[in-house]
């Protein structure tokens, strides 16, 4: 079902095609979708190596990829060749976390190479986030270990960084960067709209986030494994392999 195609639609206007299917509730009218409109998916994605799964006690549940990661075959080619063709911008992100949180950065890589799930991903976070045109309200990320890197992406205006604990509002367009303890940190992205037109590629305009982060039960678990730990034993449930 969609809503009124224009704000200034009135429910007449609605009615006066398909009037058999539309419906009034709340003041709006509701028509059911047909092949010239449709909505855009919003939401998150998450592609963590290794986490627990939600809702298991973390000290008897074994790490595992997150759905995300292997829902089906198709996915798991589609995040495999994701993770090589963003490994130059995942790479530059190091470099950055390296020089800026240096203590972090060794624990974080060490997690990472104990827990890795697709290789072609250099690191050192476990996970990452997509925020796919949401807005973003004040909140902290209470399970993350450490330093989190954020930026966005896509076509819109406003969408600025707001850490209210540190009383600062930040300008945040694509190509800005920001490494804080999000977990530590208030934080919210200011209402943003998006612009019109569609890029040469075909994508829609909108803002689209991405985190980068490492999960505090994983660092833990992860803590004084060999490299590729996870895979060897599958999640800690098997003798290791080799």
């Amino acid at each position: 079902m969609r809503y009124r195609r224009r704000p200034d639609e009135t429910a007449d206007e609605c009615t006066q095609e398909e009037g058999e299917w539309d419906f009034d509730h709340d003041g709006l009218t509701y028509r059911f979708a047909d092949e010239y409109e449709s909505s855009e998916r919003t939401g998150v994605t998450h592609l963590v190596h290794a986490w627990h799964m939600q809702g298991h006690h973390t000290s008897k549940s074994p790490l595992k990829p997150s759905a995300d990661m292997i829902r089906n075959a198709q996915v798991t080619q589609a995040v495999q060749w994701y993770l090589a063709y963003t490994r130059p911008l995942a790479l530059s992100l190091e470099e950055m976390f390296k020089v800026s949180w240096p203590a972090y950065y060794e624990r974080y890589r060490a997690a990472f190479e104990a827990g890795v799930w697709v290789e072609d991903d250099p690191g050192p976070w476990l996970g990452r986030a997509i925020v796919w045109k949401l807005q973003v309200l004040p909140h902290r990320d209470g399970l993350d270990g450490g330093p989190t890197a954020i930026f966005c992406l896509g076509s819109f205006s406003g969408g600025e960084c707001y850490l209210p604990d540190l009383n600062l509002k930040l300008q945040y367009r694509p190509g800005d960067v920001l490494i804080f303890l999000s977990g530590d940190l208030y934080h919210a992205v200011g209402e943003w709209k998006a612009t019109p037109g569609v890029s040469a590629r075909g994508i829609t305009p909108g803002r689209i986030g991405n985190v980068f982060f490492t999960p505090a039960d994983s660092l833990r678990a992860l803590e004084n494994r060999p490299p590729r730990w996870s895979k060897k034993t599958a999640g800690g449930t098997l003798p290791s392999s080799s």
